[in-house]
């Protein structure tokens, strides 16, 4: 009789941009049946809800790999039920709360709080929002047309900032954590140093920018850390 054993999925989990697929292009051309792309169903990510949406896409026991401002999503899945967890990846990650006092996780939430605080103005148009938001990135304004521009600013303001949502620094201790980072953003790396701290495995690809996840090295660093821990 054949032995039969469960399905290990992997969730992806994505930032403030894209979600589902296409988020993940280079997973998504890989046609996995065993991954999942978590989907934006609401107008704006919510973390506390959508911890409970990636533990309920996993089915059973299996791996989650998050990015940007999904990263806060992923930990406060792994905090809830680590047992379903086998392994977590966290790619360029916002979990700023783990890093406050950080030289530039504090200038990152000095610049980015002035902006938020205005996310409920009506006097601020979406554009405004987004021109102000890259501004406090260090970013480029963002070149996108009138619809897709409130669209997009729409959803940043209706979504928490990453440094309100409470964290738990022990997570790596409880899931096995590998943290991607480019070598451009140090506030990312300052969070990917305090994980480090506390159990995770830190990989760097310079000149990967803010989306690792798209290079090839990335993919194998995150396929190699799945079959590590099966």
């Amino acid at each position: 009789m054949p032995i039969h054993r469960p399905t290990v999925r992997t969730v992806y989990v994505h930032g403030r941009g894209r979600s589902g697929p296409s988020a993940w292009p280079l997973q998504a051309a890989l046609t996995d049946p065993t991954h999942v792309h978590l989907e934006r169903t609401c107008p704006a990510d919510q973390p506390e809800r959508d911890a409970d949406r990636v533990l309920e896409a996993l089915g059973g026991r299996g791996h989650v790999v998050a990015h940007s401002y999904g990263t806060v999503t992923a930990m406060l899945a792994a905090q809830r039920r680590p047992d379903q967890m086998r392994s977590l990846v966290l790619i360029e990650p916002a979990c700023f709360d783990l890093a406050r006092g950080g030289r530039h996780v504090e200038r990152h939430i000095g610049a980015l709080a002035p902006v938020f605080a205005l996310a409920d103005d009506p006097s601020v148009s979406g554009r405004e929002f987004l021109e102000r938001f890259a501004a406090g990135m260090g970013a480029p304004s963002p070149e996108l047309d009138p619809a897709t521009c409130d669209e997009v600013a729409a959803r940043m303001r209706a979504t928490p900032a990453p440094w309100e949502i409470s964290l738990r620094t022990d997570t790596p201790g409880l899931v096995p954590t590998l943290v991607i980072t480019s070598d451009r953003w140090p506030v990312y790396s300052e969070v990917a140093a305090c994980l480090a701290a506390k159990g995770a495995e830190h990989l760097v690809l310079p000149g990967a920018d803010h989306r690792p996840q798209d290079t090839e090295e990335g993919e194998a660093a995150m396929a190699r850390w799945r079959e590590a821990h099966p």
